[in-house]
């Protein structure tokens, strides 16, 4: 089955996958869990990890090189249903999968926290925070370290450079609500 035509099916017939993800050249990333929307161009999953329903994340199309369904995750997916885990799979967002800008827009408006990394051994970044302005080819977001205190200035993302964003997730959300801002 072609890729997009897997996406389809895992999506119309709500079924646990593991993708796999090329995000730079010669290294690749897995993520599993259940498509709840796609477009030609992106797909949103819900993370599943030790057989629980997590938040969500945006993956371009053009990085899957597998969309997978084998027996193990044939298992995999009866036991969610069997632990009613797989009744929890949902997109309470309205998020239009047009384009990274599209994308960002619609999660703002719900003024959820994000966190958008590039992969690339090379690069590899991690930004966590609110978004604070879209432009054609960047996102801006109020960065916040690992002791919680927001940065001064935005940092700015290119859309080029993303090979996933999360939102909607335990770890965004929790920390989200304790930030600070450092003392002058």
């Amino acid at each position: 089955m072609k890729i997009p035509d897997s996406i389809k099916y895992h999506y119309d017939k709500r079924k646990y996958t593991q993708l796999t993800r090329q995000v730079a050249e010669g290294h690749t990333e897995r993520s599993s869990g259940y498509i709840v929307a796609f477009s030609t161009d992106f797909i949103i999953l819900q993370e599943v990890n030790d057989f629980s329903i997590l938040g969500y994340l945006v993956l371009p199309v053009t990085q899957l090189t597998e969309v997978r369904y084998n027996k193990a995750d044939k298992y995999y997916d009866k036991i969610m249903v069997w632990e009613k885990e797989a009744d929890k799979v949902s997109l309470p967002y309205d998020i239009d999968l047009t384009d990274w800008n599209t994308i960002f827009k619609s999660i703002r408006s719900y003024k959820l926290t994000v966190i958008v990394e590039c992969e690339d051994p090379e690069i590899e970044t991690f930004t966590i925070g609110p978004i604070v302005r879209i432009t054609k080819n960047k996102v801006y977001i109020s960065y916040f370290d690992a002791h919680g205190y927001i940065d001064e200035d935005p940092i700015a993302v290119e859309y080029a450079d993303i090979s996933i964003v999360k939102f909607d997730d335990r770890y965004a959300n929790v920390f989200g609500k304790y930030t600070r801002h450092k003392k002058k």
